[in-house]
């Protein structure tokens, strides 16, 4: 089930160096980017946007990303948008108990990101 090259995709995360990449990303593969920073911030934008797909930073066990995960998952208005953990830590196994789609570890490539959307039925607008 692919999406048209207008799907928007949200990147929630604090580190403004992840943000950038994953926007050009984005915006390379043709499809449109809101932003959030963690916390309540993303669940409301989650909610009031409803992405196609949510791309979400991590830091170590016990940081914002991880609590954000768990409130999109357990909120029955964003719970079926798939996410897509990023993570300097290999946290597959972890992620996917939490309700991620798909965990990518850092540095991301470009194809990376492309497979990850395709992964979630995302295609690209290219």
């Amino acid at each position: 089930m692919g999406q048209s090259s207008d799907t928007t995709i949200m990147i929630v995360g604090d580190d403004s160096s992840f943000c950038y990449l994953m926007r050009r990303y984005a915006e390379r593969s043709a499809h449109r980017v809101v932003f959030a920073y963690q916390g309540e911030e993303a669940l409301a934008l989650a909610q009031r946007k409803q992405p196609a797909v949510i791309v979400l930073e991590v830091g170590r066990p016990g940081t914002m990303g991880w609590n954000v995960l768990v409130e999109l998952k357990a909120n029955q208005a964003t719970s079926d948008i798939p996410v897509v953990l990023c993570s300097w830590q290999d946290e597959g196994e972890r992620a996917v108990k939490k309700g991620a789609d798909i965990c990518l570890r850092k540095p991301i490539l470009y194809e990376d990101f492309l497979a990850a959307l395709a992964d979630v039925g995302i295609c690209s607008g290219l």
